[in-house]
């Protein structure tokens, strides 16, 4: 698919990185699963979200990966979960 000149890019690993973080916001998931296997997902799919969107996937790395998981440490499951949600919704508004 083009448009002007330009050829869209389906959002694929964006879309997926971001489907984890709702699972574990809306109780899917457990949180030692999650912040297993979405670091390991981002880290992954890194490269190719880069393709797909290269500054929304920075502005995910940092306040999903560096302000979000790598700052769970010795937070109790909610303070986890509220910090995630504030962090999403960070990302989902696009501020950066």
């Amino acid at each position: 698919m083009q448009s002007e000149g330009r050829m869209t890019v389906r959002r694929t690993n964006v879309g997926a990185l971001l489907r984890m973080v709702r699972q574990y916001l809306n109780g899917e998931t457990q949180r030692s699963d999650f912040v297993l296997d979405f670091p390991y997902e981002m880290e992954k799919r890194y490269r190719k979200a880069a393709e797909e969107d290269e500054e929304y996937t920075e502005m995910m790395y940092y306040y999903l990966i560096e302000c979000g998981t790598d700052r769970g440490e010795g937070l109790s499951d909610e303070e986890f979960r509220q910090l995630m949600r504030k962090q999403y919704d960070e990302v989902m508004d696009g501020v950066y």
